[in-house]
This record gives structure tokens, sequence and C-alpha cells, in this order.
């Protein structure tokens, strides 16, 4: 009870209560002390009632043409009040002076609507104020002094000392509502008293003095007076527009300097408005755009605090708006829709004026003027109007920016996050959660190039559309979705604990999602993806990450295994590729690669009638590279078509040498899964053919299952063309990958190769049976489909003498002749041919 009644004695109100009683009682005490008459005496010639009035009016005006310093809800006035009142000092008597000035404050008080509250502490302030300028100015001047140096000095000294303490009278009632004043608010209110003060004597003086002319002096002084009037009236408007200037030019540096959010930065400059214009509460309404009902409205109360609702139309607002009406509302305002909506909103006065945006109806308010002003003006609404229109570039820019910002972080057709805001969130995920693992899921469509080539360009881009809603559609629970280019997606996911086991429940429902049917231009398609999977650890960046999920969705793309989580086993060699690479193009460039040749033994002929072209590189400073090394590095980085064409053309030249030479040999090439998938294939070996004057017969090409049953439909229609051109066709590692016999009965192959694996398992005990077992049944599937069956592999007489017996038709490995450039291949193989003559066919030694 004690704390409350306490808090209520110490209320701003209450203190304000008790500092104009202060006031008004310590200037009822002195005025016992005022001294009858004035420092001069009426004017000769002057009645004293006449002297009076004059001075009444010229208080009232004084007061009504003040200079307002704003300092928060409250507002400081420095008038010329002071001119009046020398007057009366020298001329009325004191007790007639105080009554006229205190008349003349109530009368302006009314004539302003001041509060009551107010308008009493400033009776009160005047109250002392007359007081002890009368007092100190007798004090100082003296008895009968006259129009004299020592009047005047005393007279500035007594105005400008009083007004000083009555400037921190009023700072003080500031300081009661609003807290600590400013070192530089004080000054601005202190410094302008002693300027006022010297104006005020320096007029009084020269009115007193054209007074002492007579009628002459009076002509004189009216001239002065309408002067000093005009001179005055011309420094307020001044005043008024270098201040409007200094906002303005306040608000557009602010609006030139937007960053943030929308919310963030349409409250700034609302609230800039509303300082500015004195303002209880300023908002902006707009309008949603066509098709949506209701407004949207950000506000900004006198407290800074910003809100936005979404609610129905204002349709007095959003009628101004369309109507382009800037008004200033009050209770007097003749517009009866105007009062009603005043009323209804509870608010005393406003001014609306319409926001200028593209295809957007919107309407700036503000309600309810603070301080000395009671109402809105003219000028305010001017002032509005002038700061509306920078709003509305503001604004513009604003939305400009962000629909640039959203475009730089923003695929266009998918509407997702692109690899810039995927890198920025998967770096402020790393950052913000040292408890949890993130995990990146990276995944590439399948068969994606066969929907653009077969359907178009533009049945691919819906079905990314469809996609990426599928994606979007996932419980991440705050992931992120982001297509990183063409047919490639990423998904982010949170910080976890559990990072591993959300993944796979994440992996999980993508793929289901993904074999939903898509149905496009009339046709259904069903999707699937390889997926990486990659999981944070201590010191991971953003792009360490991103990398890693890479390299896992290739191995998963290469290995047909669907999803592949990343282990550091995949890196293995990847910086030693990426090292070759420019070796491996200039290789190509100047041509160092070497083709070598292995000899292959038809059985039934007892000698060589063919070779298989290999290709080799002797690195300069690496030495002899396996074959392994660099032709996964030319199919993973385009190099291949050069490479195999390079071989090829090699090889057909050899060909023709051999056969000018006697040699009826013919050459096998082997040929990649980009090869086979290029349409463009059977063109390009038709003209090696014919520039190397090779029948197509002698040349075989080498395929494996894998590069044919990764994309049949693509990789059939090039094997038929090749077909067709007289070419033999090859099924390499037969018995590993797909080894699918509907795709064999559908390939156009004329032999199959057995792979090495098995060849191998005939000199291994425990797999000897098994390997003979799967031969035998390659052979006799080979023997009913009229193909010719190769072994490859053999390093022994009695392996090439089983591999007979199973069957098979060619044999071809280190036991027959290992690979020989070909300057050495010739004689190698007449010496075979040789040997296996002599031998009556039986197997070389």
């Amino acid at each position: 009870m004690l704390s409350g009644l306490r808090a209520r004695l110490l209320s701003p109100l209450a203190l304000t209560t008790a500092l104009t009683a202060a006031t008004a009682v310590s200037g009822g005490a002195l005025l016992t002390l005022l001294p009858q008459q004035p420092l001069l005496g009426t004017p000769a010639g002057v009645p004293a009632v006449a002297v009076l009035v004059v001075l009444g009016v010229t208080f009232v005006l004084a007061e009504l043409g003040q200079v307002l310093v704003e300092i928060r809800r409250q507002a400081y006035s420095i008038c010329l009040t002071g001119v009046p009142l020398l007057l009366g000092l020298l001329y009325c008597p004191p007790q007639h002076l105080l009554a006229v000035r205190l008349l003349a404050a109530v009368a302006t008080f009314a004539l302003q609507r001041s509060p009551l509250l107010k308008s009493a502490f400033n009776t009160s302030v005047y109250l002392l104020d007359t007081v002890l300028v009368v007092l100190l100015c007798h004090l100082l001047v003296g008895a009968a002094p006259g129009l004299s140096l020592r009047t005047a000095a005393g007279a500035f000294a007594a105005l400008t000392v009083v007004e000083l303490l009555m400037s921190a009278l009023v700072l003080l009632v500031i300081r009661i509502h609003h807290g600590p004043l400013g070192r530089s608010t004080v000054l601005d209110v202190l410094v302008p008293v002693a300027a006022v003060g010297l104006v005020s004597t320096t007029a009084g003086f020269i009115a007193a003095g054209l007074l002492g002319l007579g009628s002459l002096g009076v002509a004189l002084l009216a001239v002065f007076a309408l002067l000093v009037a005009a001179t005055y009236r011309g420094y307020l408007l001044l005043r008024a527009r270098h201040h409007s200037l200094e906002l303005v030019q306040e608000f557009v540096e602010l609006t030139s300097g937007g960053a943030g959010d929308g919310e963030e930065f349409s409250g700034r400059l609302l609230d800039h408005l509303r300082t500015v214009l004195r303002a209880s509460r300023v908002e902006f309404t707009s309008a949603l755009p066509d098709g949506c009902a209701g407004a949207v409205r950000v506000a900004v109360d006198e407290h800074g605090a910003v809100s936005v609702v979404r609610g129905d139309e204002d349709a007095f607002l959003l009628g101004c708006a369309e109507r382009g009406a800037a008004v200033v509302l009050n209770s007097s305002s003749p517009d009866q829709a105007a009062r009603r909506w005043l009323s209804a909103n509870g608010i005393g006065d406003a001014l609306v004026v319409p926001l200028p945006l593209d295809g957007a109806r919107g309407v700036v308010v503000a309600l309810d003027r603070l301080g000395d002003s009671t109402a809105f003006t003219a000028h305010d609404l001017a002032m509005l109007q002038t700061l509306t229109g920078h709003l509305a570039v503001a604004v513009r820019n604003a939305q400009l920016v962000g629909r640039l910002r959203h475009e730089a972080t923003h695929d266009r057709l998918t509407g997702l996050a692109n690899r810039l805001l995927l890198g920025e969130r998967m770096q402020a995920a790393l950052d913000g959660d040292p408890h949890g693992r993130i995990a990146v899921l990276l995944l590439d469509l399948d068969r994606f190039e066969e929907v653009n080539e077969a359907l178009g360009h533009l049945v691919g881009d819906e079905l990314l559309q469809v996609v990426a809603g599928r994606l979007e559609g996932l419980d991440l629970r705050g992931g992120t979705v982001a297509r990183l280019s063409g047919d490639e997606f990423a998904v982010l996911l949170p910080a976890s604990p559990c990072a591993e086991a959300d993944s796979l429940a994440v992996v999980a429902e993508l793929e289901h999602a993904l074999a939903a049917p898509v149905e496009l231009s009339g046709v259904v398609l069903s999707t699937s993806a390889s997926i990486g999977v990659a999981l944070s650890s201590a010191g991971h960046t953003a792009d360490d990450l991103l990398r890693q999920a890479d390299t896992a969705m290739h191995a998963a793309k290469r290995d047909g295994t669907g999803v592949r989580a990343y282990s550091a086993d995949l890196d293995e060699g990847q910086v030693e590729r990426l090292v070759l690479l420019p070796d491996l193009r200039r290789a190509l460039e100047r041509d160092e690669l070497d083709v070598f040749y292995q000899p292959k033994l038809d059985l039934a002929q007892g000698a060589v009638t063919s070779a298989e072209a290999l290709v080799r590189w002797n690195h300069p400073t690496l030495g002899r590279l396996a074959p392994d090394v660099f032709i996964g590095l030319a199919e993973s980085t385009g190099l291949i078509e050069r490479l195999t064409h390079n071989v090829l053309a090699k090889a057909l030249r050899q060909c023709r040498e051999w056969q000018d030479a006697g040699l009826e040999l013919s050459v096998a090439v082997n040929l990649s899964a980009r090869n086979v998938g290029n349409p463009a294939l059977p063109a390009r070996v038709a003209a090696a053919l014919a520039e190397a004057g090779v029948p197509a017969h002698r040349l075989t090409l080498e395929i494996t299952e894998s590069s044919v049953m990764r994309d049949p439909e693509r990789a059939l229609p090039v094997l038929r063309e090749l077909e067709a051109l007289g070419v033999a066709l090859s099924l390499d590692d037969f018995g590993t990958g797909y080894s699918s016999l509907s795709y064999l009965q559908r390939l156009p192959v004329c032999e199959v190769k057995v792979d090495r694996s098995f060849v191998m398992g005939l000199e291994v005990a425990d797999e000897a049976r098994t390997s003979a077992a799967l031969i035998r049944s390659i052979t006799g599937l080979g023997a009913s489909l009229g193909l010719r069956i190769v072994a490859e592999g053999v390093e022994s007489a009695e392996v090439l003498e089983e591999l007979r017996e199973l069957g098979c038709d060619v044999i071809q490995g280190y036991h027959v002749g290992r690979p020989l450039p070909s300057a050495e291949f010739d004689a190698a193989v007449r010496v075979l041919n040789g040997v296996a003559q002599e031998a009556g066919a039986a197997a070389p030694v």
C-alpha cells in the first residue's frame, strides 16, 4: 500500500502539479515586493488604457508566433514576448503589466486548446517570470534612469537571467516526464535564450525611443513594427522550410540505406515518419493482390513497436487510396464518412496520404498529433505527402532488391534454393550446432536426358518441377531442398545427433516419392535417382560436405546401386587423376598415346587370326601408367570419345599395313559406354574404315554388358547401325554385370568373350569345377545362338586344352602372346603361326 502511494506521489503528473503549485506560490509571494511605478512612466499624450491594450495584443501575437523546440512529446516555445514585457517595464505599473501578461496568456492557451495542466504550469511560470523580471530590472537600473545605456543593460540582464531560469523549469518538467536529457537538447533550448533576450531588448528600446518623438515617432514605430513582424514571419517560414528540408534529407538517407528484411525496413521508415509528424501512430495499409481477399497493415506506435496484421480491408482508407485523395481529418471535417471513421476508431485527428505502388492500393495514415499542437495542419499534410513519395520509391527499391536477392539465391525454374543459398545454409548449420551432425543428400535423376531428347526440353522442365514439388513435400523438419544444376538436386537435413538414421529415413521417403508415376503431355513416366549421402564431421566446410555427397552420388550411379554413403575410399586416386587430366589432354593433342596389340588364337585354324588393340601411355614423369587409371579419367571427363577414335584410327591403319604385308588379320577395338550411347558412332566408324581402306569385316568392336544394359534403348539402335556396316560386335566380360539373356538375344553381336575371372578359376582347385560348368553353359548358349566364344586370360597350355574341350573358339592370353607394339607384333605373329602349323594346329608354346 505504501509503495503504491509512493508511486502515485512520485508520478510525472503529481510532480508536475507540485512544481506548478510551487512556482505559483513563489510568484505570489514576491508580489508584495513589486514597486508601484514603472521605470519611465506613461508617454505623454498616450492614454494608459491604450498602452495596456496594445501590450495585451502584442503579448498574444508574440505567443501565437512562437518558435517551438519539440522534445519528445513536449515542446518548448521561444518567442519575442520580451518586447512587450520591456515596454511594460518602462511605461506600465508592474501590477497592470502582470495582469495584462496573465490575461494574454490565458487567451492564448484558450486559442491553442492547450491541456489544463500545461496551461496552469505555463501561467504560473509567466507569473514568476514577470515578477522576477520587474524586481531584478528595478534592482539593476535604480530610480529615474531614463532611456540610457544603463537602463538597456539592466533590462537585458534581467530578461536573460530570468528567461534562463524559466527555461530550466520547463526542462525540469520535460525531464520529469521523459527521463534524462542530453547535452545537445539542453543547449538547443538555452543557447537561443540569450540571443532572443538581446533582440527583445534592442527592439524594445528602439520602440521606446521612437515613442519619445511624438506623432512622428509613433508613425515610425508602426513602420518598424510592421518590418519586424514581416521579418520575423519570414524567419519563421525560412526556419520551417529549413527544418522540413532537414527532415526530408534524413528520410532520404534512411530510405537509401534500406537493409534487413521487409518488416524491419518498413518499420524503420514508418517510425521516422511518426517522429517527424509527432504522431502517436503511423500505419501503412495495402490491399492484397488481385484474387486475395483482405489487406495487410504495418503499424508503428509511439514506442517504436512494429506490428504487421493481415485482416479485412478498411473501405474508407482504401477508398482514399483509389481516389488519390490526401486529406487532414478531424472532428470538424466536412466529410461525414471521415467523421464516422474517426469516431468508430477512437481517433482524434489523422493525415491520410495515398501511397503510389505498382499494381496495388496503399495508403499511409498518421494518427493523433502529439505535443502542443493538438491537431494536424496543412503543413503536416504537405510534409507527409513529400515523405510518402520517397517512401514509395524506397518500397519499390526494397521490393526490387528483394526480387534480385531471391533470384540470386533461388532456381528460376523450380523456385528451390540454388547452390549459393544451399552453401550458406550448410555453413550456418555447420557453425550453429556443435552437438549435432548435418546430412546432405545429393541426387541425380536417372535417364533424364532421354526425356529431353524424346519428349523435348519443355516436358523435361515440367518433370523437374514435379520432382522439386515432391522433394519439398518431404518431412525435412526445417531442412532445405535445392536444385544445383540440370537434373541434380540436393537435400540438406538440419543438425541432429541421429543424422545417419535421419538421412536413411529421408532417403527411403525420397525414393518412394520419386517412384510414383508422373503424367506429362499425355505420357506416363517413372523416375528414379542415384543418391549420394554425406555426413558432417569436425572441421568440415560446406564445400567439403557437398563434394563428398557428389562423390558418393557418382559412385552410386557408376555402380548402379541407387544409393551410396560417402566413405574415404571413394576419394582414393581422385586427386592423382585430376592432376593427370591436363597431361592426358596434352598427350591426345600431341598423339603421344601408343597402341599395343595382343594376338588372338583361333583354335579351329590353329593360327593367330586377329589382335586386340590396347592403348598404352608412357607418362613423361610417372612412367608407364595402367590403362584403368587414365581410361577411367577419360570416361569421367568426356575425353573418352577422342581417345577411342584415336585408337580406332591407329588400329585400322595398322590392319591395312598387315594386309599389305600379307598378314590376314582382323583387329578388335574396345568401346566405352559413352561411345555406345553416341548416335554419331556409326558414321565415325564408317569414315575411319574408308580412310584406312579396311573392309568392315576386319574390324571387331568390343562392348561390355554394363555399357549396353545401362541404357539399352539408346545403345541398341547404334549397335544395329554398326552391324549394318558389316562390323563384327563382341560382347566383352560376359558372365558378369547384368547377364540378361533376353538382351543377349536382342543384341546384334557375333562373339562373346568369357570373363577372365572364369578362365582363371580353372586353375584354382576350389573353383575349377564351378568355372568349368559356367564356361560350358556359355559355350552351349553360344552354339545355340550361333555366337563365337572367346576366352581371355589364358596363361597355360593346360587351361588352353581344357577350354578347347569346353567348346571355346578363340583363345587370348599371355600363353598365346603378350600385348606388343606394332613394330614387334608382325614378327611375333609370323613365329606363332609357324610354330602352330608345325605342331599340326596344336596349341603354341
